[in-house]
């Protein structure tokens, strides 16, 4: 049985983490969940991708990690599946896929799953679940929605030092 992860700006005082993991074992008793972070500075991308990015390279090829940070869909951020090295990365096409991989996925797709819920705000429960658990159970990914040329891209920024040379 393959592993998700979780990765969020959730913090641990409230419900969302264990909301998400009831979810995932009410659909897949049988799963392996590890939480990544929850710590996030809230909103932080950079800080997001740097933690996913240092991360993910240590888990088997097969793992699923749901990334909720700003994973609210829009026309400009929908809900992506992306799959790089052998392992499924989900979230919104927010930026944060640009910030953790610095090559192209191989394959990238918008998802088109409805929710069971009228929590329009809490995608990681209501929609990653149900898709990672689709994946885990080794189901056909393109009955997850359409594939995708690209991913929106952001770039952080790199430390620069400057040497003054006196004359």
């Amino acid at each position: 049985m393959p592993i998700i992860t979780l990765t969020s700006d959730w913090g641990l005082k409230d419900h969302y983490a264990g909301s998400v993991k009831g979810a995932i074992y009410r659909l897949l008793p049988e799963a392996k969940v590890v939480d990544i972070s929850h710590e996030v500075p809230p909103f932080d991308l950079n800080q997001a991708a740097f933690i996913i990015r240092n991360s993910y390279v240590n888990f088997p090829e097969g793992t699923i990690h749901i990334i909720g940070m700003r994973s609210e869909a829009s026309i400009e951020t929908p809900h992506t599946l992306v799959i790089h090295e052998g392992q499924y990365f989900l979230g919104a096409d927010n930026g944060i896929f640009s910030l953790i991989f610095d090559d192209a996925p191989e394959t990238i797709y918008e998802l088109d799953v409805m929710q069971d819920s009228d929590y329009f705000t809490f995608p990681s429960r209501d929609v990653f679940v149900k898709v990672a658990c689709h994946i885990a159970e080794g189901k056909p990914l393109e009955e997850l929605g359409r594939l995708k040329t690209g991913l929106l891209r952001k770039m952080s920024f790199n430390p620069v030092q400057h040497v003054l040379k006196q004359i």
